[in-house]
């Protein structure tokens, strides 16, 4: 238990960095795709996120198609899809910069959630004794 707690603290202080963020794109679909890992553990990630994932797996937010993947129950990714008519010319650094930060306030996010389960079971562990 002690140990998750430290991946946690860990993992709240570590934002994602700027060199993780993949660009890809998909000539079929004509889509740039960027896509950062936001959240992730050395097992399995807590309930709480993992529910929090998979309630919105169909929902696409803006701006463009923003998601949430989950990458075998150790990993969340956000990912962007941008259309190709969309310029990613002069834009595009502004755009990826903006990307960043809403990984970074997602990261933030379920960091804060799997806490708060953890926190729950520690303090149903206090009651207990």
């Amino acid at each position: 238990m002690e140990n998750d707690f430290n991946e946690i603290l860990n993992n709240l202080v570590s934002y994602p960095r700027k060199s993780q963020i993949q660009i890809d794109f998909d000539l079929e679909k004509r889509l740039f795709i960027l896509s950062v890992p936001i959240h992730g553990c050395k097992k399995s990630i807590t309930s709480s996120v993992k529910k929090y994932v998979e309630s919105r797996k169909e929902i696409k937010f803006k701006p463009h198609a923003t998601f949430f993947k989950l990458e075998e129950d150790k990993q969340v990714l956000l990912i962007q899809e941008i259309p190709f008519q969309y310029e990613m010319g002069e834009g595009s650094k502004k755009d990826i910069l903006y990307f960043y930060q809403l990984a970074k306030k997602c990261h933030q996010m379920l960091n804060e959630i799997a806490l708060e389960e953890h926190r729950k079971a520690a303090l149903d562990l206090m009651q207990d004794v």
